[in-house]
């Protein structure tokens, strides 16, 4: 009786580890709270970056053209 709880306690553990080692990789597949955090305030940065920069490429680009006139 002892023996077979035993034998049971054993291979549910066994089991477990198997399908935990199997599972895992598809469970943390996704990106971590801090990662995505980082990731989305990155592309918000790039966002406003581009914003700012247009106007002043094309004040760039008509200052230049006002120069070669002159």
């Amino acid at each position: 009786m002892k023996r077979k709880f035993l034998f049971y306690i054993i291979l549910t553990i066994i089991l477990f580890t198997i399908l935990l080692i199997t599972c895992s990789t598809n469970i943390y597949a996704a990106y971590p709270k801090l990662v995505s955090k980082l990731v989305s305030g990155f592309e918000s940065i790039k966002a406003w970056i581009i914003k700012i920069a247009t106007p002043a490429a094309a004040v760039a680009v008509r200052f230049r053209n006002f120069h070669e006139k002159i």
